[in-house]
């Protein structure tokens, strides 16, 4: 089994503007029953019941949002203290991409120790989409065996169509699991028509950006692949000293831990180990999976949409918004209003949006 989960929920999703912005970011946006997608993918994390902590890195900015977003989820029926005492927040004190934050963790699990052995460590961005979780719990199950025999696992996403958003794994030889493949190469974010040729190919998967790993064996490929990375990690210092803030356990980014984040380049967890260690396998997810990297990927979800909308000649459009909507005579497109600020948006020009995200004025 993962001893261990951490989440990353340091991004600033900019193409769920105006929704998701450097304040309020993607992880804390209502989703389905009204809750955030951060508070289901903790949710996710406590239903596979690791021996160990539910690791949650953020920015030190939006500790507090995290922390919040956490009571409201033990203050929840069925709950409480089970994830009070798995949970631990903590803050970076500059971003830098998902491999210092993985190593962060596994540095301070092997730091603290562990009666049980090697800790296991499953990552999970917290701003995904996962609805099956029985299928979910299976594929987890299947890459912990391989991640505790020194493997370094992805979840690869059966494509479904020639997204050019992704980035996309081709598999190699099978393993001794129904499923598991050698991970022969990894490929970035292609053009329409390679996107094509993967999906005609057949063994081309998306890259979902989850992985499972021992802390231990993470930190040995970090040093052979990315040795500027482990370095700065590699001696904490008062790294592991979590404080109570309002019944969440939460370490923030000092001491040594400030010197690493200075140290350490910016760098995914992809680049710096994945995509070179010859050790790389992949899981072919049974569960379903969406990113929702863009308004388009939401507006698939009708759940998630305002219910205070009138429209009169109107059909196959999407409303997010803190205000009632109206709308006549208008076909496919997504009306989004939060935080003080109002997108109207074509569908299928989701992409674009982080183009707007970037004005000043906005």
């Amino acid at each position: 089994m993962f001893t261990d989960i951490l989440i990353l929920a340091g991004g600033a999703g900019e193409r769920l503007w105006p929704a998701s912005d450097a304040h309020m970011p993607k992880q804390f946006m209502s989703l389905f029953e009204g809750r955030s997608f951060l508070q289901h993918t903790v949710l996710r994390a406590l239903a596979l019941d690791p021996p160990g902590k539910i690791w949650v890195v953020t920015r030190q900015s939006w500790v507090d949002l995290v922390a919040a977003d956490i009571r409201a989820l033990i203050e929840s029926p069925g709950v409480g203290t089970r994830l009070q005492e798995k949970i631990l927040v903590m803050g970076e004190s500059r971003g830098r991409n998902t491999a210092p934050a993985a190593a962060w963790v596994c540095r301070c699990l092997l730091e603290q120790g562990a009666d049980s052995g090697p800790p296991n460590v499953l990552v999970l961005p917290s701003d995904h989409i996962i609805l099956d979780q029985r299928a979910f719990r299976a594929d987890v199950q299947k890459a912990a065996g391989f991640s505790a025999q020194n493997r370094l696992m992805v979840f690869g996403i059966p494509p479904v169509y020639p997204e050019t958003g992704y980035g996309y794994i081709r598999s190699g030889a099978a393993l001794d699991a129904p499923g598991v493949f050698e991970a022969a190469s990894f490929r970035e974010k292609p053009d329409a028509q390679t996107a094509a040729a993967y999906i005609a190919a057949g063994d081309y998967f998306w890259n979902s950006g989850l992985y499972g790993f021992r802390a231990d064996f993470f930190l040995e490929e970090l040093m052979r692949y990315s040795p500027g990375v482990a370095a700065a990690f590699s001696d904490l210092g008062e790294g592991f000293f979590p404080e109570d803030q309002g019944g969440i356990a939460v370490i923030t980014g000092r001491g040594g831990i400030e010197k690493a984040y200075d140290q350490t380049p910016s760098i995914s967890i992809d680049y710096a180990v994945s995509e070179k260690s010859t050790r790389t396998a992949m899981v072919r997810a049974s569960f379903d999976w969406d990113d929702v990297g863009s308004w388009d990927s939401l507006a698939k979800y009708p759940a998630v949409a305002s219910k205070d909308v009138a429209a009169v000649y109107s059909a196959g459009n999407f409303v997010y918004s803190d205000i009632p909507v109206a709308l006549c005579g208008v076909e496919d497109i997504v009306v989004v209003v939060k935080n003080g600020r109002a997108l109207v948006m074509k569908k299928g020009f989701g992409y674009q949006v982080k183009e707007i995200a970037s004005l000043k004025h906005f």
